[in-house]
């Protein structure tokens, strides 16, 4: 077996005092190394500084870095991407969008730690607000009538100071002795942890997968692990994110499976790629 490819990707998000939030998302990969950085307010979540750079790349040719003040007053929340995408685009090659959406995904994770900034007066009233808006998107949403645990009772505490949120992705591909192509990943952050394996021909061609819960809100988040085999037979390299999420069961399934499973994608044709 020969290593071929690793990307890291990292995200924390700190409180600055007692009105801000400091979110960075660092990339580290066989070719890469670069971070992106975002202050808001803790109770608007609006931006008030954004910042990227790249320190390594191929060639050096996306070398740099710059501040954003576009994106000041833009809120750092889950209906964002299309700001993101309007005000930074494909500068960087998108390398700096990707970084800033990771952050905001910090961010929105962190929320649970700065409820009552963001007006919710207890624990039971922002768990009920995650109810209401998220109905029906995941394993876990669309079962609520089971009596799943609570989020917080997952958490075991509602309190959290400084840190608040930390998350690491890590995707590893493989070549094997056959030719063909072994990619690993998982997902582990402040509240979940996730393992994948996808075994592939040379032509990316997904011929067996698994995956492992170790972490998870309630035990019905793992059942969403019965989708994966959906892969096999298909092309990772042609697999765009709302397709994977299509495959790996829609609103039975888990966002952060997907997360991973399309970060392994992107490895495996980043792989493929330089072999041509």
């Amino acid at each position: 077996m020969q290593a071929l490819y690793q990307v890291n990707r990292f995200i924390t998000v700190d409180t600055l005092g007692e009105e801000q939030l400091l979110a960075k998302s660092i990339l580290t990969s066989t070719d890469f190394e670069a971070v992106g950085q975002l202050i808001t307010d803790q109770s608007s979540l609006r931006i008030e500084q954004a910042r990227w750079a790249i320190y390594r790349s191929p060639g050096n040719r996306l070398n740099g870095g710059q501040e954003l003040p576009g994106l000041k007053g833009v809120e750092a929340y889950l209906n964002s991407g299309k700001e993101l995408t309007r005000l930074v685009g494909q500068e960087a090659g998108g390398l700096p969008r990707e970084l800033l959406a990771e952050c905001v995904r910090g961010i929105v994770q962190a929320e649970s730690f700065i409820f009552k900034k963001r007006g919710f007066p207890a624990p039971q009233a922002y768990e009920d607000h995650w109810d209401r808006g998220y109905l029906s998107t995941c394993r876990y949403y669309s079962n609520l009538e089971l009596g799943l645990r609570r989020w917080y009772d997952h958490i075991g505490y509602c309190e959290r100071s400084q840190n608040l949120y930390n998350r690491s992705k890590s995707c590893t591909v493989c070549r094997q002795d056959d030719g063909g192509l072994t990619a690993s990943g998982s997902f582990i952050d402040s509240f979940h942890e996730i393992f994948v394996q996808l075994t592939l021909d040379s032509n990316g061609i997904a011929a067996g997968c698994s995956v492992n819960y170790l972490r998870a809100p309630d035990p019905v988040c793992a059942e969403s692990s019965e989708h994966i085999v959906k892969l096999i037979g298909k092309d990772m390299t042609q697999l765009k994110k709302k397709g994977i999420g299509n495959l790996v069961g829609g609103a039975q399934g888990c966002e952060h499976l997907v997360d991973i499973i399309y970060d392994l994608s992107r490895a495996v044709i980043h792989v493929l790629g330089e072999s041509d």
